[in-house]
C-alpha cells in the first residue's frame, strides 16, 4: 500500500472511523483483489467492528494466494476455537518444519500454535510454542528492562518530591474523560465496552494523546521535568488540559463522557489528578499470576510492550507498577476506583453499578448487555468483549503458568 492510504486508514483508525476505513479498503480491493496488505487490514477492520465473519474470509483469502502470510494464521487464531480442528494444526506445524521463514514469520507461528494447542487443551505442547514465540520475538526486539527502569525511577522521584496538596488546577471541563488505566490483559477491554454502553459515553479507546502531550510539555532531554509542571500550575497555565481536550473535540462526539483506555497512563495518575480534576480514574485489577501469563500468551506490537516477551521482564514490571499503584493510592486515597476482573465475573451486576455509580452516570440496563454495542475495539481482545460474560474465563492455568514462570516469585510483589 503506498504512504497516502497508509497515513488515511491510521487516521480513520486513531479516530475510531473504521466503517469509513472499511469502504476504502473495499474500494482497493476491488481494484487489487491480489493485495494482500490490503486484505489483511481489511480483515483487521472488520474484526473491530465486530464483523468475524468478514474478517476471516479476508484472512482466509490472503492463504489461499500465500500460505507463508503469516499474520493472517496469528489473527484466525484470535476468532476462532481449535478444538475441533487438528487438520489446521498440521498445516500449521508443517510450514514450520519447512524451515524456510523468517524470524517475524516465526514468532507468528508459535505463538498461533500456541494458541492452537491450547484450544485442545495439550498445556505442554501450548507453554513449548509459546516459550518458543517470545524467545524469537525478544531476539528481534533485544529488549533490556533497564530501559523501563530507568524511566519509572525517574518519574516516581519527580512525583515523590511534588506537593498534591491544592495543587490541582481549577479548570471545569464540559465533557469528563473516564481515564481506564492499568496492565494489559486484566478485562480493560471488557470494561470499557461496559461503559461505552451507556448513553452517556463515548468509546475512545487507546488514545495516545496524553502520552504526546506530556512529552510536548514536560519533557527535558527525553525526561520529564518536575520544573516544568510546577510551573505550569504556579501560572494555572491550562494549554495542557486545552490541548488534549482540542484533540478529543476531533473525535465529534456528542455524549458527555469519553473513555481514554491508555493503558499505561497510570505513570502520569498524578499529572491527570493536577490538569484534569474533574476526570474519573478506573484502575482495571486481575489477580497477578493469571495476568502475566495472559500477557506471555499474546503478541503486542513492539515499542512500548516489548516488555512482555520474556517471564523475568513481566514480572519487574509488574512489580514497578504496583509499586506505582501502592504510592498514588497514598497519595490520592479513595480518589480512583479499583476494579477487579475476577469480581466482574462473579457478580457483574454488582460491580457494574458500583462502577457507574464511581462515574456519576445514572443505571442503564445496556450496560449489561455490552457484548451488543457495536463500537469498534481495536484490542487483542476484540473477540472476548463481544461475548457474554462466562465463569471460565477466570479459570487459573497452573500448568501453563508453572511451565513458563518458573523463577518469578509472585507472592513477593
Amino acid at each position: 500500500m503506498d504512504k497516502e492510504l497508509i497515513n488515511t486508514l491510521n487516521k480513520l483508525r486513531e479516530k475510531n472511523l473504521l466503517n469509513e476505513a472499511v469502504k476504502i479498503l473495499n474500494s482497493e480491493k476491488v481494484k487489487n483483489p491480489k493485495n494482500l496488505e490490503i486484505l489483511f487490514q481489511l480483515g483487521g477492520a472488520y474484526r473491530s467492528l465486530g464483523n468475524f465473519k468478514a474478517a476471516l474470509e479476508n484472512y482466509n483469502e490472503i492463504l489461499i494466494h500465500d500460505e507463508t502470510f503469516t499474520a493472517a494464521y496469528r489473527m484466525i487464531g484470535t476468532i476462532i476455537n481449535h478444538k475441533d480442528n487438528g487438520e489446521y494444526i498440521k498445516k500449521l506445524e508443517k510450514l514450520i518444519e519447512k524451515n524456510n521463514l523468517s524470524i517475524e514469520q516465526k514468532v507468528d507461528m508459535y505463538f498461533s500454535l500456541g494458541k492452537a494447542y491450547e484450544d485442545l487443551n495439550e498445556k505442554n505442547k501450548s507453554a513449548k510454542n509459546y516459550i518458543l514465540a517470545n524467545k524469537y520475538k525478544k531476539e528481534i526486539t533485544k529488549y533490556n528492562f533497564k530501559i523501563h527502569k530507568d524511566h519509572f525511577d525517574q518519574i516516581y522521584e519527580i512525583f515523590k518530591n511534588i506537593n498534591f496538596i491544592n495543587k490541582s488546577s481549577n479548570v471545569k471541563n464540559e465533557k469528563k474523560v473516564i481515564f481506564l488505566c492499568g496492565l494489559p490483559r486484566t478485562g480493560s477491554t471488557l470494561f470499557e465496552s461496559i461503559l461505552a454502553s451507556h448513553k452517556e459515553v463515548y468509546s475512545g479507546g487507546e488514545l495516545p494523546y496524553l502520552q504526546r502531550l506530556v512529552k510536548q510539555y514536560f519533557a527535558v532531554d527525553g525526561k520529564i521535568s518536575e520544573e516544568k509542571i510546577l510551573d505550569q500550575l504556579h501560572k494555572n497555565n491550562l494549554n495542557f488540559n486545552k490541548d488534549y481536550y482540542k484533540i478529543l473535540s476531533t473525535h465529534n462526539f456528542s455524549e458527555k463522557y469519553i473513555t481514554d483506555k491508555q493503558l499505561d497512563n497510570f505513570r502520569w495518575i498524578g499529572l491527570i489528578k493536577l490538569f484534569f480534576p474533574n476526570s474519573k480514574i478506573i484502575i482495571c485489577k486481575r489477580n497477578y499470576k493469571a495476568n502475566a501469563i495472559s500477557i506471555f500468551k499474546n503478541n503486542f506490537n513492539s515499542g512500548y510492550y516489548n516488555w512482555t516477551n520474556d517471564p523475568e521482564d513481566i514480572f519487574n514490571y509488574i512489580k514497578y507498577y504496583n509499586k506505582f499503584m501502592n504510592f498514588w493510592k497514598k497519595i490520592f486515597p479513595n480518589e480512583f476506583y479499583e476494579v477487579e476482573y475476577e469480581q466482574l465475573i462473579k457478580q457483574n451486576d454488582v460491580v457494574i453499578k458500583k462502577l457507574l455509580k464511581f462515574c456519576e452516570l445514572e443505571w442503564d440496563p445496556k450496560c449489561l448487555l455490552f457484548y451488543k454495542n457495536k463500537h469498534p475495539i481495536k484490542t487483542a481482545s476484540a473477540f472476548q468483549a463481544r461475548q457474554p460474560i462466562y465463569d471460565s474465563s477466570i479459570e487459573f492455568d497452573t500448568v501453563l503458568f508453572d511451565n513458563i514462570f518458573l523463577n518469578q516469585n509472585f507472592n513477593d510483589i
